[in-house]
């Protein structure tokens, strides 16, 4: 009975250990499933990333080789910060090429900078302060538009110049401040670039795209031309009455008057600096100023018309006409002089100043012929040794004195009460209160020579003058 026990017993250690290793290996398989199916989903995830990486390659190398192709536009455009030195000499080259003048120029402190955090494009602005009028303004914001260097302005304040500043300096002084901001392109670094196989190849199939992105942020530039007749908006506009109470000529007109001579001006200047250019061949050089000569005489006589047609009311114009082509020719007619020796002026100035004077005297203003025999009174005696112009020379010196001669009959007072005309009967007129008939002396010098109806002819010094009333 006991032996029975203890088979029992055994029998029942021994399933139960068989049971418990059943259960243990049961557990095992179970784990090692579990442990199969998370690398199973671990391979698939690396999979799907594996797809998606070899779909994205393609995208992201097109991306990296365009974007490395256009970094070389983007530091022409944005350079780094040693290249701040050389926009400040441009700023300055802008000044001297415009006629701006810098009364100020600061640079301002970012936002980045005073954080002290670095950024791959850091900006940079620097305050101005500018005078001139506006188009000389105009005409260095040109500048600062074309610049090969992105810059822009994001803030303008501009005050109008004062009358008095426009008449003592000769034109407006307008005081502009601004802001000019531009970047500083500065990589922060990073890992190594990754070498793309096949480069060279895959740059060629996208030169298309790369040219595009370049366009894209190149400077777009476009060319100033200049005031071209208009005026300055800041100055005042209105223009002063004759005394007659007739409103002066247009201010657009009077500018576009004086753009014409200031145009001609700059293309004599031009020839000036040609004919004195080194290397010149003597022939090449007496052409250009026998061709100086003759556009001198042009511009001369375009000046003194509108001195005789009194229409420049407009100060700007006024001071312009005077700065940019009166002077500078006067010059030149100066140099010209000094450089030729005792040449003297050609036949076709002599012919034409002759003309303008005797029109000024028929049309009764004598001032003005004097003021044409003034500007070459000094070359005649030039001339003598020349039969034709030396002719030309007395013609003219005869034409001023015509002109005084005329000044001084215009400065006679003579009151006309009117004339008493009958066939058989000499003609009479009553003159400063007298009754006077032809031959009879008026006064020292001037006698009657004929008497009309509305006009009295008179001889004065030698010349036959006629007075209408």
């Amino acid at each position: 009975m006991k032996l029975d026990k203890r088979v029992m017993y055994g029998v029942g250690a021994g399933a139960l250990a068989l049971v418990g290793g059943l259960g243990w290996l049961i557990w095992s398989e179970y784990t090692g499933i579990e442990e199969a199916r998370n690398e199973v989903a671990t391979l698939r995830t690396q999979l799907d990333s594996g797809r998606k990486l070899l779909t994205g390659t393609p995208a992201l190398e097109k991306d990296v080789i365009v974007l490395r192709e256009t970094e070389a536009a983007i530091k022409e455009i944005l350079p780094d910060d040693k290249d701040l030195y050389n926009l400040h000499r441009d700023l300055q080259g802008f000044c001297e090429s415009t006629e701006v003048r810098i009364t100020s120029i600061k640079r301002k402190e970012s936002a980045a900078a005073r954080k002290k955090d670095p950024e791959t494009f850091e900006k940079v602005t620097y305050e101005l302060t500018l005078e001139g009028d506006a188009f000389q303004v105009l005409a260095f914001l040109d500048r600062v538009e074309g610049h090969t260097r992105f810059l822009r302005i994001p803030t303008i304040n501009w005050t109008a110049s004062g009358e008095k500043a426009i008449q003592t300096q000769g034109r407006a002084a307008h005081r502009v401040k601004l802001e000019l901001e531009t970047f500083v392109y500065q990589p922060q670094g990073g890992p190594e670039p990754t070498k793309i196989e096949g480069y060279a190849r895959k740059r060629e199939l996208l030169l298309g795209e790369i040219s595009k992105h370049r366009d894209a942020v190149a400077v777009e530039h476009y060319s100033y031309r200049g005031q071209r007749g208009r005026r300055d908006p800041w100055v005042d506009p209105r223009v002063p009455v004759d005394e007659s109470g007739t409103l002066a000529m247009p201010v657009a007109e009077q500018t576009e008057r004086v753009d014409a001579i200031v145009e001609k001006a700059d293309e004599i200047t031009r020839l000036w600096e040609e004919a004195n250019r080194p290397g010149v061949a003597y022939v090449e050089r007496v052409r250009l100023r026998a061709e100086l000569d003759v556009r001198l005489g042009e511009i001369e006589a375009d000046v003194r018309k509108l001195s005789s047609e009194n229409v420049i009311t407009y100060q700007v114009a006024q001071a312009r006409l005077l700065r940019e082509a009166i002077e500078p020719m006067a010059a030149v007619r100066r140099e010209l002089l000094s450089v030729d020796g005792p040449v003297g002026p050609p036949t076709e100035i002599l012919r034409s100043l002759l003309a303008d004077m005797q029109g000024y005297i028929d049309s009764g203003k004598p001032k003005l012929a004097l003021e044409s025999f003034a500007t070459i009174e000094q070359q005649l005696p030039l001339v003598q040794h020349d039969p034709v112009r030396k002719g030309l020379a007395e013609s003219i010196r005869q034409a001023a004195g015509d002109a005084r001669v005329l000044i001084d009959f215009q400065a006679i007072e003579l009151k006309i009460g009117g004339v008493a005309i009958s066939e058989g009967i000499k003609p009479i007129a009553l003159i400063n209160g007298r009754a006077l008939g032809e031959g009879d002396l008026v006064s020292k010098d001037l006698v009657i020579g004929g008497i009309r109806s509305g006009e009295i002819e008179f001889v004065f010094r030698g010349l036959v003058l006629v007075r209408r009333f």
